[in-house]
């Protein structure tokens, strides 16, 4: 990738990021995804790189991130893990950790992972995950609503075939999001 496409990259990965802090503070995520389930420091230092606007930020009491660390939901670690193994050789891996961290909190959403993410369009998680998880974006031949990709992929690892993501059931566009996948259609 050459410096304008990492720059872009960066910038939307920023985008991305906050996108899903602001979600979670708005309710439209889990107070967990707050945490982008990263410990404190990590968090912000992360926050520091996205937005050095906001200066220096104010940790929270331990007992307090601890508590927001505690709702980690079901199947997140193992999500997170999915999209850890999966980061472009290429690409600077502390972005596309920090991506993986991003995806995993926006998928317990329940409206698509780009409005769960902050973002414009579906077309920009997929410009993210082609720059960052590369191995995964590439698995998606089908061009398979994202959420529903990586929940089935998910599946597959775990060996619970047709896993599908946690909140999906709630929109209005379930149908068109999670149509049958092909070998599952008779």
């Amino acid at each position: 990738m050459n410096d304008f496409q990492q720059q872009r990259a960066f910038r939307l990965l920023t985008r991305a990021v906050l996108g899903v802090l602001r979600n979670a503070q708005d309710g439209e995520l889990p107070l967990y995804a707050w945490t982008l389930g990263l410990p404190q420091q990590m968090l912000l230092e992360v926050l520091a790189a996205c937005a050095p606007e906001l200066g220096s930020m104010e940790a929270l009491a331990d007992t307090q991130y601890q508590q927001l660390l505690s709702q980690q939901p079901p199947l997140h670690s193992a999500l997170l893990s999915l999209l850890l193994a999966n980061r472009s050789a290429a690409e600077n891996p502390q972005h596309g950790s920090w991506l993986a961290h991003v995806v995993a909190v926006a998928s317990l959403g329940s409206r698509h992972l780009w409005q769960d993410m902050g973002l414009t369009s579906r077309h920009e998680v997929s410009l993210l995950l082609q720059y960052y998880l590369y191995p995964l974006y590439a698995r998606n031949q089908a061009d398979i609503k994202w959420k529903r990709f990586l929940y089935a992929e998910l599946g597959d690892q775990l060996g619970l075939p047709g896993l599908k993501p946690p909140q999906c059931g709630r929109c209005r566009e379930h149908a068109a999001c999670l149509p049958a996948l092909p070998e599952q259609q008779t």
